[in-house]
């Protein structure tokens, strides 16, 4: 079964929510491995709502990015060391950091960034969608440090779809 559609709302003629995610997404994981954000780890998921404006002729406008929500898996905060997260690492040794620091991090470094280089179909960064009214969901349920299949266990059907549809 195929099912979906094309809009004009961004280059590759997705859904300009579907654009951020994915690209939100992609930053997770470039940050993690250039070692930026060392703590990360692999498994993360991605939403973003956006506020549109239907306009007369049945077009639509976004007007703002109304909630972003970034689930991800990272190390445990305040304890892990990178000498022990990254395989190979031997610099000076560092610690974990907070969660509320880690998810200050997440916002500038992923967010800000990936919304930066995101730009509209009327020439604006995505960044210019973006600011206090805008909700942000790091790890809402807490910390997310076993991932992957472990984390997973019992919710397959759950994780399909989430995987799958967002």
């Amino acid at each position: 079964i195929m099912f979906g559609y094309a809009t004009d709302e961004t280059e590759d003629c997705m859904p300009l929510t579907h654009s951020i995610a994915t690209r939100l997404g992609k930053k997770l994981t470039d940050v993690r491995k250039s070692g930026h954000l060392w703590w990360l780890r692999p498994d993360g998921k991605t939403q973003v709502i956006i506020q549109y404006i239907q306009k007369v002729d049945g077009s639509v406008e976004p007007q703002k990015i109304h909630t972003v929500v970034i689930s991800t898996q990272h190390a445990e905060p305040l304890k892990a060391t990178r000498t022990q997260e990254c395989a190979g690492y031997s610099g000076p040794e560092m610690i974990a950091p907070s969660t509320e620091e880690m998810n200050k991090l997440i916002i500038s470094e992923v967010v800000v960034k990936t919304l930066e280089e995101i730009m509209l179909k009327n020439g604006s960064p995505a960044m210019s969608l973006y600011g206090d009214h805008t909700h942000m969901y790091i790890n809402p349920s807490g910390k997310f440090i076993i991932g992957g299949p472990q984390g997973d266990a019992g919710l397959t059907g759950r994780k399909i779809i989430i995987d799958t549809y967002g």
